[in-house]
């Protein structure tokens, strides 16, 4: 579906109803694609990414959570649905970060890529700003892009509110419009993307320094509560 035909879907349903079969209600990720990592060991059943958002707020973690240990990752998707490019955000990231301290929070930073087809994939754009790039800052205004900086405040059951109300929710938002516009970048702003893959940043290269993405020694890699789309149509 191109973009012009997606613009004119949303127009059409501002004002008359619902057409396309566009989906504008938030909707959790429902399908695990590929989750390298599972097992049976604690927080290490992918299906409690999929089983509703469970915030435990500011101040805490939730442990409803699947554990994607440093080398792993997970896809996830909605079945026989694409998420296409609409007004705002499209997608939000629900991990486990808490604060602490002074203005610390504990995290950990996740990149977030989305696919096509679930072969190539292109990431939401991301860059680290701490001072010196070779260490870790746990101060979450340095992670910028990433996923699994913001707490979550989202409880399904005590405190439901709009995923993508960020004061009200938590969680980190991505928008298909700021993807590249040239290559699968430009393709999955005009189609949409089916699959989300997330990954610690320590997994990958900052391309600042040459060398991996510094993380908090004392993490172990992101811990995914939910993952929530909206804008979505039938493949």
């Amino acid at each position: 579906m191109r973009a012009d035909r997606l613009a004119l879907c949303f127009f059409v349903s501002s004002t008359l109803g619902a057409c396309d079969g566009a989906a504008f209600t938030p909707t959790a990720a429902d399908t695990i694609v590929e989750a390298t990592g599972a097992s049976d060991a604690p927080f290490h059943d992918p299906s409690r990414a999929l089983d509703g958002v469970q915030g435990a707020g500011h101040g805490a973690g939730s442990l409803d959570v699947y554990s994607i240990d440093y080398g792993t990752h997970l896809v996830l998707g909605w079945a026989g649905r694409r998420v296409v490019d609409g007004p705002g955000a499209e997608l939000v990231v629900f991990e486990n970060p808490f604060t602490f301290g002074d203005g610390r929070t504990f995290m950990d930073p996740t990149i977030v890529e989305v696919s096509i087809d679930g072969a190539s994939w292109v990431a939401f754009p991301h860059d680290y700003l701490a001072q010196d790039e070779t260490l870790y800052s746990s101060d979450a205004d340095d992670w910028v892009g990433f996923a699994g900086v913001t707490p979550v405040l989202l409880h399904d059951e005590t405190n439901p509110v709009d995923p993508f109300d960020a004061a009200a929710a938590g969680g980190d938002a991505f928008d298909i419009a700021t993807l590249p516009t040239e290559g699968l970048g430009g393709r999955v702003r005009e189609e949409g993307f089916a699959f989300v893959r997330l990954s610690a940043a320590a997994d990958h290269v900052n391309p600042d320094t040459g060398d991996r993405y510094p993380r908090d020694p004392v993490a172990n890699g992101p811990d995914i509560d939910g993952v929530i789309a909206r804008h979505l149509v039938d493949e």
